[in-house]
C-alpha cells in the first residue's frame, strides 16, 4: 500500500473493503481464466477506468507497472519464437510463430489488466482494512494475521536494509563479484535477520501489553460498512463482471 494511493476522496475509496476485495478476486479470476483476447482487453480497459475513478497519480501507477513491463519484455523476447502453426516472419535461423505471438499478447493483456485492477481496488486501502475484509470474507484468522503483519512490516524491514546498506557504502563498500562483496552481503543478510527478529519481539510485547490475544478484534468484530455511498459503483462493477463472464461464455460456445 502506497501513501499516494490512500485517503483520497473517490468512488473507489468510498467502497466497502470487503466488497473491493471480493470484486478484485472475481475480476482477476475471470481475466486469468479467459481463453481469448476479448476478455483481457475489456478487463484492461476496465482496469484503466478503475484507476481513473480512484484518482491515482499517473506516474505512481506507472512505477507500479514498470517491473511487470520489464518482465513482459523478456517474455516477448522468447515467446514469439516458440509454438507451432503459421510462420509470420523469418529472421535468420529464427521463425516468428503466430501461436507464440498470440500467447505473448494474451499473457501481456491478462497481466496488465489484473495488476491495474489490483492497484485500483486493493492498493487504495489501508493494511488493516485489507485484513478486516479478508476476515469478513471467511479467510482463516491465522492466514489473515500473517498477511496483514507481512504487509505492514515489509516496508519496515526494507528501511532497515537500506540503513545497513548505506552504512556499508559509507565505509567504502562497493558492490561487485568479489569474495569480499559476497561475504559482506551475507553479513548484511544476517544482520537484517537479527534486527527483524528483535523488532518482531518488541512489536509482539507491545501488542500483548495492549491486550492482544492472537487475533485482531477490529477484524472479527462487528463493523458497519455503509453500502449506500458505494452502491452505484458496486453495481457497476458487478455488471462489468457479468459482462466479462458473458463474453467468455459466448466465445466458448462459438457465438462470437
Amino acid at each position: 500500500m502506497s501513501d499516494d494511493f490512500l485517503d483520497k476522496d473517490s468512488p473507489i475509496h468510498r467502497m466497502a473493503p470487503s466488497v473491493r476485495v471480493a470484486l478484485a478476486f472475481v475480476f482477476s479470476l475471470v481475466t486469468a481464466l479467459a481463453t481469448t483476447i476479448l476478455v483481457p482487453l475489456a478487463a484492461l480497459v476496465l482496469g484503466g477506468i478503475f484507476v481513473g475513478m480512484a484518482r491515482l497519480p499517473v506516474m505512481a501507477v506507472a512505477r507500479r507497472l514498470l517491473p511487470l513491463i520489464l518482465f513482459l519484455f523478456f517474455l516477448w523476447v522468447v515467446l514469439p519464437f516458440t509454438g507451432e502453426g503459421a510462420i509470420l516472419y523469418v529472421w535468420g535461423p529464427l521463425c516468428v510463430k503466430a501461436s507464440g505471438v498470440a500467447l505473448a499478447v494474451l499473457v501481456s493483456l491478462k497481466s496488465l489488466a489484473i495488476l491495474l485492477i489490483l492497484i485500483a481496488l486493493i492498493s487504495t486501502m489501508h493494511t488493516f482494512d485489507l485484513g478486516y475484509a479478508l476476515s469478513a470474507l471467511g479467510m482463516p484468522e491465522k492466514l489473515t494475521f500473517l498477511i496483514v503483519m507481512s504487509a505492514r512490516y515489509i516496508s519496515v524491514i526494507e528501511r532497515e536494509y537500506k540503513k545497513l546498506r548505506n552504512a556499508a557504502k559509507i565505509r567504502g563498500f562497493q558492490s561487485n563479484t568479489s569474495l569480499h562483496a559476497y561475504r559482506t552481503f551475507a553479513h548484511l543478510a544476517a544482520m537484517l535477520l537479527v534486527r527483524s527478529h528483535l523488532r518482531a519481539g518488541r512489536v509482539y510485547n507491545a501488542m500483548v501489553l495492549r491486550g492482544f490475544d492472537g487475533r485482531f478484534d477490529s477484524m472479527v468484530g462487528p463493523r458497519s460498512e455503509a453500502l449506500s455511498g458505494c452502491l452505484p459503483q458496486t453495481m457497476g462493477m458487478v455488471i462489468s463482471v457479468m459482462a466479462l463472464l458473458g463474453v467468455e461464455v459466448a466465445v466458448r460456445l462459438g457465438m462470437i
